[in-house]
């Protein structure tokens, strides 16, 4: 694991254009011409007062037509009638789903989120809407403009391990360590392709170990003793598979974690004396869904999750969360 440093970083700057994008410059809110995003549910979420003529989308389509309009019977009569208010509600929006992105504990946001629209729909004419956004840029445009990139780090460096395991002296843990690596790297699991075939993804080898299919590591973290594993990664490549286990003596391996969307991420927040862990999979260069993942305990559960959705006109390096879902409170203690 330890050996992927320099993947995990290059990683980085393939999955999270975003937040490279925003150490470069100021974060600013765009405008309405600003952004495009791919789909009309997506534009809709930030854009309400979208006007379907000049949208780029077909205002010929029934169904179109029906969710345009939806979306613009959710505020008060002449909302959209009033263009200063209906920028006023794009920004509002576009500050809602955009700061969860920014933020390591989406879940807190949410609430408040869930508030502020509560509230907005308690509205019923626009001299409480206007209130009610002032309410919204007010709370959320400090959080926006301030909180900084996240500091990404290898699964295990920091709060996960704080040692080595050794297996020298204990020949029962090392036969079920192989046994466990053996498992993992078969060709369900991560596939059987040879990397000598990827020059530039061929990692500096153990030549003392077997090859195997999968990365991994042993090591101490509070919990207990970990075996940590990912696939390796062919060609261009950007998703694996990822496992955490919990290895005790006289006992079958324990899964904390698996996602078949990783690496995984160590965020700063703990639950039950574990960090938090972040997925961010790939499904396009303008996509990736974020899952969000606690310690219960006992193992880790998807605490938040949403799709990622670049919605820059000539870039991806504006992004918003989009499809929120697994929302589930993990009680930490």
């Amino acid at each position: 694991m330890i050996k992927k440093t320099f993947y995990l970083l290059s990683l980085l700057i393939i999955v999270f254009p975003a937040y490279t994008q925003q150490i470069k410059q100021e974060r600013t809110i765009p405008s309405i011409d600003q952004i495009a995003p791919p789909y009309l549910s997506t534009t809709l979420l930030i854009n309400p007062c979208l006007d379907i003529s000049l949208s780029g989308f077909d205002d010929s389509d029934d169904d179109t037509i029906k969710m345009v309009d939806e979306a613009k019977a959710a505020y008060p009569a002449n909302t959209c009638n009033n263009p200063a208010l209906a920028n006023k509600l794009f920004k509002a929006r576009f500050l809602q789903y955009s700061t969860i992105t920014l933020v390591d504990d989406p879940w807190n946001l949410d609430g408040k989120i869930v508030e502020q629209n509560k509230l907005i729909s308690q509205c019923k004419n626009t001299a409480c809407l206007d209130k009610a956004l002032n309410t919204v840029i007010n709370q959320l445009y400090p959080l926006y403009i301030s909180t900084r990139i996240r500091s990404l780090r290898p699964p295990t460096s920091g709060q996960l391990c704080n040692g080595k395991v050794d297996l020298a002296s204990d020949k029962k843990m090392d036969l079920i360590i192989k046994k466990l690596v053996a498992s993992l790297s078969t060709d369900d699991n991560c596939g059987s392709e040879d990397l000598s075939a990827y020059g530039s993804y061929s990692y500096d080898e153990d030549k003392s170990k077997p090859y195997t299919n999968v990365f991994y590591d042993i090591c101490k973290a509070d919990v207990g003793d970990l075996f940590i594993a990912e696939c390796k990664v062919f060609g261009n490549q950007a998703n694996t598979q990822a496992w955490i286990y919990l290895l005790k003596p006289n006992i079958e391996p324990k899964l904390l974690f698996n996602s078949y969307n990783g690496p995984y991420y160590l965020l700063d927040s703990t639950c039950n004396g574990m960090p938090d862990l972040m997925t961010s999979g790939r499904y396009s260069m303008g996509e990736h869904q974020i899952v969000y993942y606690r310690y219960n305990g006992q193992q880790y559960e998807a605490a938040y999750s949403y799709m990622q959705v670049g919605i820059g006109r000539h870039n991806n390096s504006i992004v918003i969360a989009d499809l929120i879902d697994d929302k589930k409170e993990i009680i930490c203690k």
